[in-house]
């Protein structure tokens, strides 16, 4: 979640207790639900007919900082209360460790509307699944200062991954239409258009083969382009949980 925002959105339901994250340019945002049997003991309060659960917001450093150094935590600490006390805009977590020491945090937060992305996959024209692997070995190709990543589609099921860039005027820098094979410099290389600055812009594509997916069901012709420090984000949960990763897009802006 850190990966994607600055701050650390709490819903406390009775499905269970929710984090979220959302992105500055509301672009990027994710979720994680703990249901009540993760806890030991599990309290979300009361909500009558006509009011909701209290929903809070905590700057995400602080909350971090409580749980730096998870091989000692685990280690020195029993359990963890979280308790939210909305009359005195406290969020209070109590670490207690061995030999009777509890730590305690009082972290101010901010009361917040419900964070919900609004979305229908079931919309959305083009769609693939692949091993988190796959697409965490090809953008590692492009550099960690590179803010967006346009992906594409050509004929026969292929997926390109290529940097976004633009030119002085605005305009996006397009590659014309000359698929090189992944790790395979193509001949002639590919044209940029507009013609960039040499000394400038550097494009990086990548083109990956529909039998490296596990599903690819896409539009040709279709790219949309995103932040690749949110995606990048995604892809380590991904591959250290060991899931498969399902985009659905339609068109740039969906």
């Amino acid at each position: 979640l850190s990966r994607i925002g600055d701050e650390l959105y709490l819903e406390p339901t009775e499905s269970g207790l929710s984090l979220r994250a959302v992105n500055s340019s509301r672009s990027g945002f994710a979720s994680f639900l703990f249901a009540p049997l993760f806890f030991q003991l599990y309290e979300p309060g009361s909500a009558g007919p006509e009011t909701e659960f209290f929903r809070c917001k905590v700057h995400m450093k602080s909350f971090l900082g409580i749980f730096r150094s998870l091989p000692s935590l685990e280690k020195s600490v029993g359990k963890c209360l979280i308790l939210l006390k909305p009359r005195a805009s406290r969020l209070v977590l109590q670490l207690h460790c061995k030999h009777g020491v509890t730590k305690t945090h009082n972290l101010a937060f901010q009361e917040c509307e419900r964070l919900q992305a609004v979305f229908d996959t079931r919309s959305c024209a083009s769609h693939l699944c692949a091993p988190a692997r796959l697409l965490a070995e090809a953008v590692v190709h492009f550099p960690l200062t590179l803010a967006e990543v346009t992906l594409g589609t050509g004929p026969g099921g292929k997926i390109s991954l290529r940097n976004y860039v633009e030119d002085e005027a605005g305009e996006p820098c397009r590659v014309r239409e000359h698929p090189p094979h992944l790790g395979v410099p193509s001949s002639p290389p590919p044209i940029p258009f507009p013609p960039p600055e040499p000394s400038k812009t550097m494009v990086t594509e990548l083109w990956l083969a529909e039998d490296e997916f596990q599903s690819v069901a896409v539009v040709p012709g279709s790219h949309i382009t995103f932040c690749l420090k949110e995606f990048r984000g995604l892809l380590s949960f991904a591959e250290a949980s060991n899931l498969p990763l399902t985009i659905h897009f339609d068109e740039p802006g969906r």
